[in-house]
């Protein structure tokens, strides 16, 4: 099937996640974990967007001025990674999923698999766990002081081969050629985040080729 009949479907994305096997990496209790909230505004595949941010720059941030979803690390009194994750969504953006007066509410669809940073070219090592939530309308978002910009991204957007090109990353004295989707000049997704959204994109059946997708 191709790009245009893929995304005219009216398949569920919350279905398509509840039938998913994600991989949950046993060394997560061993290492420092962290958490993501992926934020789809519709449970509609053609219509729905993605909430991304792009991190504020700062010298001690391995992330620093990258597109990401909202998240960080996991806190003592965070419960589970799936507090962590709502707990950073209103840190960072100020929106609370499940604030009654938020007029947005939202309800989680499934997770993706963790991933490691030990197996990348990150200096901090940890797991992340992405959790999906899909909201019933976009709220108003407030970005805090670690966050330069967030904006919706529609989902078909990475799912076109059209809008896929790569991005130079520099490691170990090498250059490295990145799949990357630039959605404009300062809006270029790729790492961590586009091999997460590659992952959705499977799970919903709108993969992009393999020489195209996050490695």
């Amino acid at each position: 099937m191709n790009h245009n009949a893929i995304m005219s479907t009216n398949n569920s994305l919350a279905e398509a996640l509840a039938r998913a096997k994600p991989v949950k990496l046993p060394e997560r209790h061993q290492m420092r974990r962290s958490a993501v909230a992926v934020v789809l505004d519709s449970d509609v595949l053609a219509d729905a967007s993605l909430l991304l941010i792009r991190r504020a720059q700062h010298e001690r941030d391995p992330w620093s001025g990258h597109m990401a979803f909202p998240g960080g690390r996991k806190e003592d009194f965070d419960r589970n990674g799936l507090a962590t994750a709502k707990r950073e969504m209103h840190e960072e953006v100020g929106f609370d999923i499940d604030a009654a007066s938020a007029g947005s509410l939202g309800r989680v669809i499934g997770r993706l698999s963790d991933f490691s940073t030990r197996r990348r070219a990150i200096p901090i090592e940890m797991i992340v766990s992405p959790y999906v939530f899909q909201i019933e309308a976009r709220p108003r978002l407030s970005p805090n002081y670690e966050v330069d910009d967030a904006l919706w991204i529609p989902l078909a957007y990475f799912a076109d081969p059209a809008n896929r090109s790569k991005i130079d990353f520099e490691y170990n004295g090498r250059n490295h050629a990145m799949p990357s989707v630039p959605y404009s000049d300062s809006h270029v997704v790729w790492g961590m985040t586009l091999k997460m959204i590659d992952e959705l994109l499977a799970v919903v059946g709108a993969g992009v080729p393999d020489g195209l997708r996050s490695l």
